[in-house]
């Protein structure tokens, strides 16, 4: 009988921990915190570079918050270091927030500079953006699309942690200059020449914000 009876007791035991497990609260979803970045923060990070006056393609740091804040939080920006790699990006390419088109190519732009080519990738990777550029005739350029649209701050947060090459560079991300040069360069590829200047724009922004 006294094999009987242990096994008995071990499918007893077996049931009851099975019992306890179902019972038992499930574990809460992960929820993503939003990261506001302050207005202080972005005027330091632009190192007293914040247009004057909301005009044409300038736009003060006052009515760019909000923007950025929405981009941010978008396309989930989690680390201190994706957020200073995208805004000292757009920094860089949009002169401080006084540009949205590239100069020589009219298809080239919004805050980042993305080549018509990236912003294409944008769209066809965010079926709320795709929806958007749908209705408009095929003679309207992607860049202009998003920038009459209010989008023009989006391309760039979602190419620092998406774009082909990004992903795993913009998870290493880290605060130091090597994180960012291995980041720009595979991500980015801005150019040999400019890589000192985009480097230390980095390291204002990250020495600035949260």
């Amino acid at each position: 009988m006294q094999p009987r009876f242990s096994s008995l007791m071990t499918i007893l035991a077996v049931a009851v921990a099975s019992i306890g497990l179902s019972s038992a609260s499930p574990l809460p979803p992960q929820t993503y915190e939003p990261t506001l970045l302050t207005i202080d923060e972005l005027k330091a990070a632009a190192n007293g570079s914040c247009p004057t006056q909301t005009a044409g393609e300038h736009i003060t740091c006052e009515d760019a918050l909000p923007y950025i804040n929405d981009a941010i939080n978008k396309y989930k920006l989690v680390t201190r270091g994706q957020r200073a790699a995208y805004i000292s990006t757009m920094l860089f390419e949009s002169g401080y927030l006084k540009y949205n088109h590239n100069q020589n190519n009219s298809t080239q732009g919004t805050r980042s500079m993305l080549p018509q080519f990236n912003l294409e990738r944008f769209v066809n990777a965010n079926a709320d953006v795709k929806k958007l550029v749908a209705t408009y005739p095929a003679s309207e350029l992607v860049v202009d699309i998003l920038i009459n649209n209010r989008l023009d701050f989006q391309p760039g947060a979602w190419w620092t942690v998406s774009g082909p090459g990004c992903p795993d560079h913009a998870a290493a991300l880290d605060g130091t200059s090597n994180s960012f040069l291995l980041w720009e360069i595979e991500c980015i590829g801005g150019g040999v020449e400019t890589l000192d200047t985009r480097t230390a724009y980095f390291e204002v922004v990250y020495r600035s914000i949260h």
